[in-house]
């Protein structure tokens, strides 16, 4: 960690530099928009009288539907996207919300407890999650993850959209947060978010995947970045190195835009240059060819001036669809 006296809001600061994982490659710069972790958070418990229990559960139901409908159509979108073996991240999601609301506990929390119905959701989401936490290997972290996901939206919909700081993201600001879910980076794009910090993310997670597939510039496990970056504090990111830069002062600010000056043009000459045939130095011609599997392959394929097909995978034609292609 560096540091230099900086000057930031009219208050003396002094510049931070933190190292953290290399996500997804890019430069980035703006104000921090912080969105702290909703299933973590106590939010708004209370006790309930026993002939409440069956309102509660009701409002239960409801906010498992609204985020059937909200997977439903996130998978639709990163289908249209991407691809439909992305989209299946949100179909597993699906099964998942489908068997706990299929069982018995939420009913017998709400009878055992008497607290409201978000106090509920947190205590058996946040129950699930860490008895996946517990156990050892990739997959069973990642199911915590999704269980996790699932719950904040859940929660979302149980305490309205006006407590979703996401949904209110200035453009151009850099995303600061606790954990990075694959919901959360499907409704960005590369304008809406300059950058992202998250204190938790792994390499192979879903969420990091969508977040490489959609160039967002990220950085992940900086340890306490929510204690150490407030809502409007000048953020630098530069998600080649690994490094967020808090409060830079003059030289650090002008030299980081100059940078970003630079891989703006670079990326803006690439897009023309990709066009062009490709030769090797002596001056033999290189067919680039892509691999294809959705519609959506076709138009990045042909944006990105691809020579032709080099593997068309059918497997896809069968999977999207109910009945088999003619």
């Amino acid at each position: 960690m560096q540091s230099s006296i900086g000057t930031q809001s009219g208050r003396d600061v002094a510049e931070v530099t933190l190292t953290g994982l290399r996500i997804a490659p890019g430069l980035g710069m703006g104000s921090a928009w912080v969105v702290g972790d909703r299933l973590e958070c106590r939010g708004d418990a209370h006790r309930i009288a026993p002939h409440e229990v069956e309102r509660e559960w009701s409002r239960i139901r409801v906010a498992f539907d609204q985020t059937r409908a909200e997977l439903q159509e996130a998978a639709r979108r990163v289908e249209e996207q991407f691809n439909s073996h992305l989209a299946d991240i949100f179909r597993a999601h699906e099964m998942i919300l489908d068997s706990l609301l299929s069982s018995t506990e939420f009913v017998q929390e709400l009878q055992g407890s008497l607290v409201n119905a978000e106090a509920v959701v947190r205590r058996i989401f946040r129950r699930w999650q860490e008895k996946f936490h517990s156990l050892t290997g990739e997959t069973f972290q990642q199911r915590a993850d999704d269980l996790a996901d699932l719950g904040r939206k859940v929660l979302r919909h149980l305490e309205g959209e006006d407590a979703d700081r996401l949904k209110n993201l200035p453009a151009g600001s850099v995303l600061v947060l606790q954990h990075l879910l694959p919901s959360d980076v499907v409704a960005l794009s590369r304008r809406d978010v300059a950058a992202i910090v998250v204190e938790s993310l792994g390499q192979g997670s879903h969420a990091a995947l969508l977040a490489r597939e959609k160039s967002i510039p990220t950085v992940a496990d900086v340890p306490g970045v929510l204690e150490l970056i407030g809502d409007g504090d000048e953020v630098l990111v530069d998600a080649y190195r690994g490094e967020v830069v808090l409060a830079p002062d003059g030289e650090t600010r002008a030299t980081f835009h100059e940078r970003l000056t630079q891989y703006q043009a670079t990326l803006a000459r690439c897009k023309g240059a990709c066009r062009q045939p490709a030769r090797t130095l002596d001056g033999e011609l290189v067919k680039v060819e892509a691999n294809l599997g959705a519609h959506e392959d076709v138009e990045l394929t042909l944006d990105n001036g691809a020579d032709g097909v080099g593997l068309f995978r059918i497997e896809q034609l069968y999977l999207a669809r109910e009945l088999p292609p003619t």
